[in-house]
């Protein structure tokens, strides 16, 4: 993302929020998914619809990191709303009219978590002071057997974010997201002592990372060695900024963890490296190496499908290219977040189909999945397809011609996906074969029937996708504020799944 050199920061002073300030009365939140207290984000509405900030901006002038309130261990208030942990029933929020309070007054409230569970709406009262306690009850909208990780966020180490570490950890849990990568740019670094810290090992894990920063590409690169120096083992940035896809990726895989290789953001437009190569997405070869495992088809700052800019669909085009032409990588959506109200953690993320999904993370297993593809990158529906029974990055095999596919789709009321696309391989490139319409409103959809794949080794890829945005208060508000655009748009795509024609164990293109 942008780089440059961070003014305005606010001194640390805002911790202790709301003291010196005449105090009304207190706020206590519980969030709960069927009466366990869980981690969740919330937005307070006040009575002429406008969502409550708290805290300053701090990072250009626009955006807020190190100048949210943390009013305690496991609450914060920023400048996109609540963001409250499973014990933040122990913190009371102050009332009142300074910078880390809330004002008096009657509000709407939304509550979430993810994307996995419905939006919470309900009304608190805080005109008349006093202390008040908000419960909030959850309810889970569906449930898949992977883990849901954001392989991209930012955090004060970063030369363009000033997020402390504790307060990315909570704000990812907060979110949903179970696994995270600490991508500082040419810093190797974790978030391990921070989630240690709030004592959140039982929630999410981290895993060292790095994004590689260079004028002509990003590139995420994990696991990565940490040494425990200051510059936790990463290239310094002045040797890296001239740096082109081989060198950064020779350097990837030069390292002893032998890591995955991640092209972020291909199509942001800076920091490309498709857009800036101008590849078409569809000439070949491309004028990039592809020694990579991974691509960030859906990135939160550029996962918006407008009119004349069909940025999204622009990276499943690439993606479909590259694995027609048997380079193989697994499609990840990443949020790329730096701050707490431009692109929200988790705004797009990806579900990793790995066994078990319960912590503690067996990291191994989890890297073995990224390297087999088992992935899917979405801002907000779940896809769950089979083709002759295998999923995302597994090999098929069809009834002769013909492979049988089945795809779920699952969405909270929150998301408005209202197509799904089946494209497959032919030798002639990628073929758009099926649009299958979902019912408006609905949160569950069901297809299934035969594709003729025909008698070579190819591929199939699906999507779901819709044209209403998701809200702004759930993704961050960068869409609007940089672009005058509606907000993220709802998508999944997944890593294609693999087609073995002529049944002889192997997949080739």
């Amino acid at each position: 993302m942008r780089r440059g050199i961070v003014a305005g920061i606010v001194a640390a002073g805002l911790a202790a929020c709301g003291q010196g300030h005449d105090e009304t009365g207190q706020l206590v939140v519980r969030v709960t998914d069927r009466g366990t207290p869980i981690a969740a984000r919330l937005v307070l509405f006040d009575e002429a619809g406008q969502p409550v900030h708290t805290g300053t901006l701090d990072l250009y002038g626009q955006r807020q990191g190190a100048a949210a309130c943390r009013l305690g261990p496991q609450v914060l208030a920023t400048w996109g709303g609540l963001v409250v942990g499973e014990r933040a029933g122990d913190t009371a929020i102050p009332i009142g009219r300074g910078p880390c309070q809330i004002p008096p007054g009657r509000y709407r409230v939304w509550a979430w978590h993810g994307l996995d569970f419905e939006r919470a709406e309900t009304t608190v009262d805080l005109a008349r002071g006093g202390r008040v306690v908000l419960d909030v009850p959850l309810v889970r909208a569906w449930s898949t057997p992977a883990i849901a990780a954001d392989l991209h966020v930012h955090a004060a180490r970063s030369n363009d974010s000033t997020m402390p570490d504790e307060q990315r950890v909570l704000a990812l849990v907060a979110s949903g997201i179970q696994v995270a990568a600490l991508s500082n740019h040419n810093q190797h670094g974790d978030l391990d002592a921070a989630i240690r810290a709030l004592g959140l090992d039982h929630a999410i894990a981290s895993i060292a990372s790095s994004e590689l920063t260079s004028e002509a590409l990003h590139v995420g690169v994990y696991p990565v060695p940490v040494t425990g120096a200051a510059d936790g083992g990463a290239a310094p940035a002045d040797t890296l900024v001239h740096a082109g896809a081989r060198e950064l990726f020779a350097l990837a895989h030069a390292m002893s963890t032998r890591p995955i290789v991640q092209v972020n953001h291909p199509r942001f437009r800076y920091g490309a490296l498709f857009d800036l190569t101008k590849w078409d997405g569809l000439a070949w070869p491309p004028p990039f190496p592809t020694d990579f495992d991974a691509l960030e088809v859906i990135a939160g700052y550029s996962a918006a499908d407008v009119p004349g800019d069909r940025r999204i669909d622009d990276s499943v085009r690439d993606l479909y290219t590259l694995v027609d032409h048997g380079v193989l990588v697994a499609a990840l959506g990443n949020s790329d977040t730096h701050d707490f109200n431009w692109v929200l953690d988790g705004t797009a993320r990806s579900y990793v189909f790995v066994e078990p999904t319960a912590p503690p993370l067996d990291e191994a297993a989890f890297i073995r999945a990224i390297r087999a593809r088992r992935t899917l990158a979405t801002t907000c529906p779940l896809l769950d397809v089979r083709a002759t029974g295998k999923g995302p990055g597994e090999l098929a095999s069809p009834h002769g011609a013909t492979t049988t596919v089945a795809i779920d789709l699952h969405q909270a009321k929150f998301c408005h996906a209202t197509r799904i696309r089946i494209t497959i391989g032919t030798p002639t490139g990628p073929s758009l074969v099926e649009t299958i319409a979902i019912p408006p409103d609905a949160t569950s959809h069901h297809w299934e029937g035969p594709l003729a794949t025909g008698t070579a080794d190819t591929w199939i890829g699906v999507t779901a996708d819709g044209d209403t945005p998701l809200p702004l208060e759930q993704t961050g508000t960068y869409q609007r504020d940089k672009w005058q655009r509606p907000g993220v748009s709802p998508y999944a795509v997944i890593s294609p799944i693999l087609v073995d024609a002529d049944g002889d164990g192997t997949w080739k293109r």
